[in-house]
């Protein structure tokens, strides 16, 4: 075992930067959103775009799920 480490914070950054496929170097597009408490923030538009393409369950989805004896 050597210890041939790279620092802490370039590893961690490669690290979640690999894990959200985000380029360092690309411009990202911010969209202005207001919090439920009145807070205005910045969201990145692709984290918006991916949580508005998630299919929500329909009603008979829930009924559904509601008789099944396993649970």
């Amino acid at each position: 075992m050597g210890n041939n480490k790279q620092p802490a914070d370039q590893s961690r950054r490669h690290f979640f930067s690999s894990l959200l496929g985000k380029k360092e170097n690309a411009p990202q597009e911010k969209v202005k959103m207001l919090t439920p408490d009145g807070k205005l923030v910045e969201v990145d538009k692709a984290v918006l775009d991916q949580i508005t393409a998630k299919k929500k369950a329909t009603n008979e989805d829930i009924y559904n799920w509601m008789e099944n004896p396993s649970k």
